[in-house]
């Protein structure tokens, strides 16, 4: 998942093939006794001790700067759970967090700073102790705790691609390897590439090469990096860390054309790669139906793993709470295809626990994916996902509401309520829908496997309501969902609640953030009304080079945020001559995780309007960003200004922006 300015951050299962339905795995109670075994690759298979290795696991990026309680809370929750794995960072650059292990290039300490290494030495040992493997990233492609950008911006580099191309930034990370894998725990007293515990090393988290769409750069600095690693570690995996995406001539489609200069099929090749890794996203990535797409890009993972020979791990996956999809039919249809095509792993993001800076205790919800260990339904589902994996288990048979969700507002005259059943052992006889004004038969199933009803709001009744989705299996038993939800008036309208209209002359609270390929200007924010009216105004660059090249800015006074339903502005970019390139702004909330309406409005130039300004020639977009039924609304706010291959060296303005709040009868 990509975690960056973008933000966009799971263990495994391993049979001997794909298409196998069967399970066999010996290590679920011996965990702890084996940890001084390595796992191995031998073909499509991961190995303990000469037997089938699989591995359930989560992520977490905080573990190299938490406290010792912060990190014992997750390693306790992940071996409460049964997972085996836990994938972590491996990596901060320059100071993040008062934690550092590279303050400077090649500088591996710091007077100013506390030491990451020391955390990451803490974080091993702990694990060891519970029999938890851990997969290790070297670097991020993301800026977040440093990564690529961190060395580009060290070697006065002026691309992130630079980090692959320059000689420099490859000495460089090979330094930082070299420091690293041969570091001795000062807990354990033993080097990390001679620890058992640490499974894996991963050349990054989520590396993309977009300069080069045929994906020969990061396949030539995979191959070179992992036949280092190769020489500093010879009996610890290696993977590659990246998202999954294919290069596949002629396809349309950015995550299989080769648009991010990866190509997935040939690097899973390379012979120091033990396995494959893939993430999944799919509203993040612009797919808006998760259930179908994700096993489709489950499946062939598997079946491109399988033709190279080489297990595979689902490495990162999630479904945000802002997102109005139920995410635990989703991971336990996911893990359900994963399991059974005989992937070699799989690993949610993300585990987190206890923070004692939160007033709950509770690391904060910051990207909308967090899994806790609540004994809620998530945690069953993935409780019992694990089980199957690593032990052979059953698991049961369960319905889900699929929409709505549970807590949802809804205000349409007509709602279409969707249950899905996943069947484990028995089939599905019939599938009853139990409302408060009575009992309703749902048909189906239809083609992608729903069953469906249709009931009328005002029939039901407005305020909050009970409903239950009722199966029937086969053999007579019956097995049930519930959520509540609370049925609105219908909305007629919508009023502005909310204006930004900079006739003051200040910001008004608006901040520049981050930026991801592409940079900020002296004089950042403005108020400009060189248009016109005042507005604000963005000075930027955009090279052009890339489909992805962000700005960021934050506003953190907005008052009683949790009323408004919609956000809207309209930006203002200046013509090019022949119409070149395109924009996909969004919005984020809380501290940027929780993307909203990511590539709606992502158009090319030459589809927008072009209106007259003070005698220039400009292109508009209106945007409008549903805020949705969010519970977790904080008043914090960004807008993202993203370039799609658009070069610029100058300005972009924004106008007109607003919040509005519903209007009903």
């Amino acid at each position: 998942m990509n975690k960056s300015l973008l933000y966009i951050a799971a263990a495994t299962l391993g049979l001997a093939g794909c298409g196998a339905n069967t399970i066999s795995s010996p290590q679920a109670t011996d965990n702890i006794a084996k940890m001084d075994s390595f796992i191995t690759q031998q073909g499509e298979q991961l190995l303990l001790d000469g037997q089938p290795f699989r591995f359930s696991g989560s992520n977490n990026y905080y573990m190299h700067y938490g406290d010792n309680k912060a990190i014992t809370s997750v390693l306790d929750d992940a071996q409460a759970m049964g997972l085996n794995a836990l994938r972590i960072w491996g990596f901060m650059d320059g100071i993040k967090h008062g934690h550092s292990i590279q303050s400077e290039l090649g500088v591996y300490t710091s007077a100013e700073a506390k030491s990451s290494l020391e955390r990451l030495d803490f974080t091993i040992s702990e694990a060891q102790k519970r029999g938890i493997r851990l997969v290790i990233a070297l670097t991020n492609n993301w800026a977040d705790f440093g990564g690529m950008p961190q060395y580009v911006r060290w070697l006065g580099g002026e691309h992130h691609d630079d980090f692959y191309r320059m000689p420099e930034a490859r000495e460089a990370y090979k330094a930082y390897v070299e420091y690293l894998l041969t570091h001795t725990n000062r807990y354990t007293g033993v080097a990390y590439n001679q620890d058992p515990t640490i499974m894996t090393w991963e050349l990054a988290n989520e590396p993309r090469a977009q300069s080069d769409k045929s994906g020969e750069l990061l396949y030539d600095w995979a191959k070179e990096m992992s036949e280092y690693i190769r020489e500093l570690a010879p009996n610890q995996l290696i993977a590659l860390g990246d998202e999954g995406f294919f290069t596949r001539p002629g396809s349309d489609d950015w995550a299989y054309n080769g648009n991010e200069g990866v190509d997935w099929e040939r690097l899973i090749s390379l012979p120091e790669i033990n396995y494959g890794t893939f993430h999944l996203y799919p509203e993040h990535w612009g797919r808006h139906e998760p259930l179908e797409w994700g096993n489709q890009w489950i499946t062939e993972h598997l079946e491109a793993a399988a033709a190279a020979n080489k297990p595979v791990v689902l490495e990162e996956y999630g479904i945000g709470a802002a997102e109005p999809f139920n995410r635990d039919l989703i991971y336990h249809k996911w893990n359900k295809v994963a399991t059974e095509g005989g992937a070699a792993g799989t690993m949610f993001w993300i585990l987190t626990s206890y923070d004692k800076y939160a007033a709950d205790k509770l690391y904060p919800n910051y990207d909308g994916f967090r899994v806790l260990a609540d004994g809620g339904r998530t945690q069953q589902v993935l409780e019992a996902h694990t089980q199957r994996l690593l032990n052979g288990a059953q698991v049961d048979d369960a319905v889900y509401f699929a929409f709505p969700i549970d807590g949802m507002t809804l205000s349409d005259p007509e709602i279409t309520i969707s249950s899905y059943v996943v069947n484990e052992q028995q089939q599905t006889k019939s599938v009853l829908l139990r409302t408060p004004a009575g009992n309703v038969d749902m048909l189906g199933p239809n083609a992608d496997g729903y069953y469906q009803a249709s009931i009328d709001s005002e029939a039901l009744g407005f305020g909050e309501h009970t409903l239950i989705t009722v199966a029937t299996l086969d053999n007579g038993k019956r097995i049930t969902d519930k959520i509540n939800v609370t049925i609105d008036r219908p909305v007629t309208g919508y009023e502005v609640s909310h204006a930004f209209d900079f006739s003051d002359g200040t910001l008004q609270g608006w901040v520049k953030e981050g930026s991801w390929q592409a940079k900020w200007k002296a004089n950042a924010l403005e108020v400009s009304s060189e248009l016109g009216s005042p507005m604000l105004k963005l000075n930027l660059e955009w090279s052009g080079k890339n489909d992805w090249e962000e700005l960021k800015l934050r506003n953190q006074l907005l008052p009683n945020f949790k009323q408004h339903n919609r956000f809207a502005f309209d930006l203002y970019i200046p013509a090019n001559a022949n119409d070149q390139g395109g924009v996909r702004p969004y919005a984020a909330l809380g501290d940027g995780w929780v993307k909203l309406d990511v590539d709606k409005y992502r158009q090319p130039v030459s589809e927008l309007e072009k209106v007259t300004m003070n005698g220039k020639e400009y292109y508009k977009q209106s945007v409008v960003i549903e805020l949705g039924d969010i519970s977790s609304k904080v008043p914090d706010l960004f807008i993202c200004v993203v370039g799609d291959m658009l070069p610029l060296d100058g300005s972009v303005y924004l106008d007109n922006i607003h919040f509005l709040s519903a209007t009903y009868d």
